[in-house]
């Protein structure tokens, strides 16, 4: 499901309230019917690349290997397990030859992909991405792509804050529209219209029906 809006709409706000990062002005948040304190183990997050302190004197391994600190606990250290886990979650983002590499040195593709692999290596059964497509290269948005199929086929849930309207229809099998409060929810062919674009949107909506597709 894309999570599509204006800036401002409120898209972030309302992933970190799933997480219980900000607090809630009403409501409650369920995951498999209970609070997210108790289901932390089957949620795992992407954050804006914006967001993160990428000059962390930390390598691309490690950064990966901080998604299995749910199940470890903070004071059990990874063995060979764990770390063959984090080799193959790079692997599925194309990443192994840099597990060594500071992600600092790393492009901004890179790093979104060492994000996608951490949460990855979670094995979760929900995946909440802010804008995980934001600022990349063609090569990380194919990977991407690829790994939202995939997790789609196994069965996972993914919510993916998302700002390019034109993609949506061939990415995304659901959207919600939101700005502030939510316009509409449901399968893309039935929601995703011009009408239900232009109440999000107040009436500024360039939307192009048509594009080529991403070859994976």
């Amino acid at each position: 499901m894309a999570i599509v809006g204006p800036n401002g709409a409120g898209k972030t706000t309302f992933i970190k309230a799933l997480l219980d990062l900000v607090p809630r002005a009403a409501g409650q948040v369920r995951i498999f019917g209970a609070p997210y304190a108790e289901r932390r183990h089957l949620v795992a997050y992407v954050p804006q690349r914006g967001s993160v302190d990428w000059d962390f004197p930390t390598n691309v391994l490690d950064v990966v290997m901080m998604g299995l600190y749910g199940r470890l606990g903070w004071f059990r250290r990874p063995g060979r397990a764990e770390r063959a886990q984090a080799m193959q979650a790079l692997d599925q983002v194309g990443m192994t030859a840099f597990a060594t590499r500071q992600i600092s040195q790393l492009s901004g593709g890179q790093q979104q992909r060492v994000f996608l692999a951490r949460a990855l290596v979670q094995d979760a059964q929900i995946y909440l991405m802010d804008e995980p497509f934001q600022g990349v290269d063609a090569t990380t948005e194919r990977a991407i792509i690829e790994l939202l199929r995939t997790l789609r086929a196994q069965g996972k849930t993914v919510l993916v804050v998302h700002h390019d309207l034109q993609t949506v229809p061939e990415y995304f099998d659901q959207v919600m529209l939101l700005n502030v409060y939510k316009i509409a929810s449901g399968p893309v062919e039935n929601v995703f219209t011009e009408d239900n674009l232009r109440l999000t949107y107040g009436g500024r909506v360039g939307f192009l029906r048509t594009r080529p597709k991403v070859e994976g």
